[in-house]
């Protein structure tokens, strides 16, 4: 069977495309799985947590608090790809790519088959664990895309993965909503050996168990040609790599994603507070706004791939996300408003996450890639597990304006600090 670059990068497409899919399909079940959690009663556990999340929401509707729960899970979440995401990269740098998105994605479909028998909520956390560290591999398919190009053509096979990511994030909670009306399971959640909506957490298991099979049949086992050192956490050793521009482009993406998930995150109520938008209404917008990242990230990025410098692709990202974010502090409480803002917010990040991608990967020794991206994914998780709570406490607590206002300070401060970042350090 052929194992040509071009077979090898659809594959990892298709690979990084399912995963997000079986991941995002929980979206919106969310709330009414927290619900179901609540109303059995007898869950220390659970109590545990409410008891967190309305001591952060300092006894208000109990709807915020639910969303800083549904919050706390997340950063959890977040957190385990932080701590995660470099080991699978480095061990990838040393056993191949193949055996480490093997094991990866073969342990995502034990934590979906837990998820499907959580009877109990420290089983759906248990899930919820497992997942969180599994879903780290992003860096090794990263670096699996990685040794398929060349200096010129990184920028288009990061976009290439970006559109998968991106097309996952927009199926999933699509396919989730659709499998929440499928029944055909249901007894078995009535009589409690399953969770509420099973069918959901049935089609992530098989949604998962594909990418096992594309993993499998496609990839092929390769091994590095350099071992690289053995070290406890690649996170306690930045003093020991030699590139520190590759730690500084880590830090800009922990500062992006802190910025740019934080209104992620609150953009939902935001939409429901201020247009009184239903939740088949938020799912269209993100629809938008999935549709515009997989273009350009499938399409634009790929054209400016090999003419103008990754840092320059970021650059333009940057400026893009920074008037779309001043657009919506300025006038997003407008319908018309709104959607330009979107628009530009969506353009910008589809040019950033790839542009950065690429960008560190080219501060990596060949030998050490899965480590170096490993370590860039794991800033951006680092980003992601802190700012549901932070910043659903500025909108809750303060409002929209201050929490946009905020997140348009950071992008600034994102798009300054690239633009002084040098491009390439010279061996």
């Amino acid at each position: 069977m052929s194992t040509s670059p071009k077979r090898i990068k659809f594959i990892l497409f298709l690979i990084v495309f399912t995963d997000m899919m079986g991941f995002s399909l929980l979206f919106p079940l969310f709330p009414k799985t927290l619900e179901y959690f609540l109303s059995k009663g007898d869950d220390t556990l659970f109590r545990m947590f409410y008891s967190a999340a309305n001591l952060l929401s300092f006894g208000g509707d109990t709807k915020y608090t639910f969303v800083l729960f549904g919050g706390i899970l997340g950063s959890i979440y977040s957190f385990l790809q932080f701590i995660a995401a470099p080991l699978w990269g480095r061990f990838s740098d040393h056993s191949g790519r193949r055996a480490i998105l093997l094991f990866t994605t073969i342990g995502n479909t034990v934590g979906y088959l837990l998820w499907l028998f959580s009877s109990q909520f420290w089983m759906f956390v248990l899930s919820r664990v497992i997942t969180g560290m599994m879903g780290g591999n992003l860096s090794v398919a990263s670096a699996a895309m990685a040794d398929q190009t060349d200096e010129k053509s990184r920028a288009a096979g990061m976009g290439l993965l970006g559109a998968g990511i991106g097309l996952g994030f927009v199926m999933g909670p699509l396919l989730g909503g659709i499998s929440s009306q499928w029944t055909f399971l249901d007894s078995f959640y009535k009589e409690g050996s399953m969770v509420v909506f099973p069918a959901s957490a049935l089609f992530a298991i098989l949604v998962s168990l594909l990418t096992v099979i594309l993993v499998f049949v496609f990839l092929p086992h390769n091994k590095p040609d350099v071992v690289p050192e053995k070290e406890i956490h690649p996170f306690l050793s930045l003093k020991k790599i030699e590139s520190r521009n590759l730690v500084r482009i880590s830090l800009l993406n922990l500062l992006f994603v802190l910025s740019f998930s934080g209104f992620e995150f609150v953009v939902n109520f935001f939409l429901s507070d201020t247009f009184q938008f239903s939740p088949k209404e938020i799912g269209f917008t993100f629809l938008y706004i999935g549709i515009i990242i997989i273009l350009v990230q499938g399409g634009v990025v790929r054209r400016l791939s090999g003419k103008i410098s990754e840092k320059r692709i970021s650059l333009y990202g940057a400026v893009s996300v920074v008037i779309g974010m001043g657009l919506l502090v300025s006038f997003g409480t407008n319908f018309t408003g709104l959607f330009v803002s979107l628009f530009f917010l969506a353009f910008g990040s589809a040019l950033v996450n790839p542009g950065l991608s690429s960008f560190a990967s080219l501060e990596s020794g060949k030998g050490d890639l899965g480590r170096s991206l490993g370590l860039f994914r794991s800033f951006g998780s680092l980003g992601r597990a802190v700012s549901p709570v932070v910043f659903s406490l500025l909108y809750f607590q303060k409002g929209p304006s201050l929490a946009f206002f905020v997140s348009f300070v950071l992008l600034i401060g994102f798009g300054f600090l690239l633009f002084i970042q040098k491009e390439k350090t010279t061996s």
